[in-house]
């Protein structure tokens, strides 16, 4: 069941549906309790208390929560279309419902023993966040997380459990079947060819631990390689885009890799990966002997919202995996781009050719990450992990006596989380807000196609402002990015002009901006374009940007958007007079 109209499913920034979700919040309330006062009715009463210690009681409680009441009205009004800042905003009142119907369940994921309905919601929300990005729901796997940065972090535990596989097959043919192949062809051998190997020579898994660096650490595998090969153990390496989110460095101390074993790829000029860079990089592997656990693309950069070519990393790796036999994990970073794949298809799609393309390729990936709590409007923290069948759902098996395991018949290793204990918040969140707005063009893709459109009439409004106004080339999403600079301006006096618009948005109560740094190191062909347009000389190594997120529901209203793009202007000459 859909609705027609929109103002049925956000409260609104000044509560203009508050009786509605009131009324709904009271049906929701009522039912729970009915059916904890039915569940088990010849139960003897729990506690029953006098009337003057429950009065008592009850005052302390209000008194307590008034207190907190009191503390949240100086809480950032994220809610509030004014909010320009980071990716959050107010959340849909289906998801808010889902999440805070859960939450009296306090259901745990962890076991489908600890949350049969639970788990029932997150296989279908999956499902259907599956089918948004173009996935068969069929053999598609995934679950959800606390966020994108969790998500990361499943996408590479799998990855580094498939190469270990191969890898380790590879050193057990080397010692007993001197094969003389290198390898990095056998870290990225594919699962048909180590399936094969191993039934022609009669291996199972465990013969392989010896060989494994997962199972016998890194530094037992370097003493091994150096007895037995006379060579450095091969360290697998990380290919990440320099617009990489930092959960990716973060990911490689987790999982014990270092700083070295993440190799950043260049941007072009409009802050998306380059394709030739990555060849580069993967040559430069091939080259130096170290393993790739996995190549990652962004869709939907945190800096610049752009989406990096994933279509054209798609084709890269189908050419080496075609030509040279190299099977290379690709995971899409989709944590803040991924729902605009609910906008395709439609009449009213405005993403560009090239973001198309690129969201139209997520089925060739071996993993996904989305963000339900941005772009989504569901409340935090969901994020999910998705990838297209069970092969690149495994991963490493951690059994636990009292917890009931799911075993694949197809795929023997039990495939767990990363978190024990996972909230069903999220999935009952993500499913009741689509069961109201379908993740496609009807439903929420329509906000989002709305959103980029205004996203372009706040760019045309900023950049009337004055010519020190400059922007950068429009997002790929609804970010915008402008920085302060007369002609011939040096980047220093650059910066320093536009923190002091930064300045002036922090001291103001009316609207919100944030400021974020473009490295010469990893947007070097961005930053040197951008500060040639005002033929400025490139004496720092930073170029610093006001940021602007319009992703707000509310920004689909013509007064609304007309109010806050004058103090917009209004807020940015001032800054300019100073």
């Amino acid at each position: 069941m859909t609705v027609s109209d929109k103002s049925a499913l956000f409260i609104g920034p000044q509560g203009e549906q508050g009786e509605v979700f009131s009324a709904l919040w009271s049906h929701l309330l009522k039912v729970t309790m009915q059916r904890r006062a039915q569940r088990f009715a010849d139960d003897p009463e729990w506690q029953p208390i006098s009337v003057e210690t429950h009065n008592s009681d009850h005052q302390a409680v209000q008194s307590a929560l008034e207190q907190l009441l009191g503390l949240l009205r100086e809480e950032i009004p994220t809610f509030s279309p004014r909010y320009l800042g980071h990716m959050v905003s107010d959340v849909s009142i289906p998801a808010l419902l889902g999440h805070m119907a859960m939450l009296f369940e306090n259901a745990n994921l962890a076991s489908r023993e600890a949350a049969v309905v639970g788990s029932a919601l997150e296989t279908e929300a999956i499902n259907l966040l599956a089918n948004m990005v173009g996935l068969d729901p069929k053999p598609a796997r995934g679950h959800f997380t606390s966020g994108g940065t969790l998500a990361n972090f499943e996408a590479v535990w799998r990855a580094r459990y498939r190469l270990d596989h191969w890898l380790a097959l590879g050193v057990w043919l080397k010692l007993n079947q001197h094969s003389d192949a290198p390898l990095f062809e056998w870290a990225h051998c594919g699962w048909p060819v180590y399936r094969e190997q191993m039934k022609r020579h009669g291996l199972s898994e465990p013969d392989l631990v010896p060989y494994s660096s997962v199972v016998m650490g890194a530094l037992a595998m370097s003493r091994f390689a150096r007895e037995h090969f006379d060579e450095e153990w091969p360290e697998p390496v990380l290919l990440v885009p320099g617009n990489k989110h930092y959960s990716w460095p973060k990911a490689a101390n987790i999982f014990g890799l270092g700083r070295e074993a993440v190799w950043s790829c260049d941007l072009d000029d409009r802050g998306r990966l380059s394709p030739l860079s990555l060849k580069g990089q993967i040559d430069r592997a091939k080259v130096e002997g170290r393993p790739i656990m996995m190549v990652v693309s962004v869709a939907g950069t945190t800096e610049l919202g752009m989406i990096d070519p994933v279509d054209k990393v798609a084709d890269l790796l189908d050419n080496f995996r075609e030509d040279r036999g190299l099977h290379i994990w690709h995971h899409i970073d989709a944590a803040y781009g991924g729902y605009f794949c609910s906008a395709l298809d439609g009449e009213a799609c405005v993403l560009s050719e090239a973001s198309e393309s690129a969201l139209r390729a997520f089925p060739r990936a071996s993993s996904i990450t989305l963000d339900p709590h941005k772009l989504g409007f569901v409340p935090y923290a969901c994020g999910a992990f998705l990838v297209p069948d069970a092969n690149a759902y495994l991963v490493s098996n951690i059994h636990a006596p009292y917890l009931e395991e799911v075993v694949n018949a197809e795929f023997p290793s039990w495939s767990t989380t990363l978190e024990g204990s996972r909230a069903a918040t999220g999935p009952s969140a993500v499913w009741l807000s689509a069961k109201i707005m379908p993740l496609d063009s009807s439903g929420h893709g329509g906000f989002l196609n709305t959103s980029l459109q205004i996203t372009r009439a706040f760019y045309e409004a900023v950049s009337s402002v004055s010519p020190d106004i400059r922007m950068l080339d429009s997002s790929d999403t609804n970010v915008l990015c402008f920085a302060v600079a007369a002609e011939g301006d040096a980047l220093s006096e650059a910066n320093r002009k536009t923190d002091a618009v930064i300045a002036d948005f922090r001291k103001s109560p009316e609207l919100s901006a944030t400021r974020t740094g473009l490295t010469i190191e990893h947007y070097g062909e961005l930053v040197k374009s951008t500060v040639a347009r005002w033929g400025g000389l490139l004496d720092t190594d930073q170029l610093t940007v006001v940021r602007m997120v319009i992703m707000n529901p509310y920004l689909d209203n013509d007064a609304i958007v007309q109010k806050i793009q004058s103090q917009l202007v209004g807020s940015i000459r001032h800054a300019l007079e100073q």
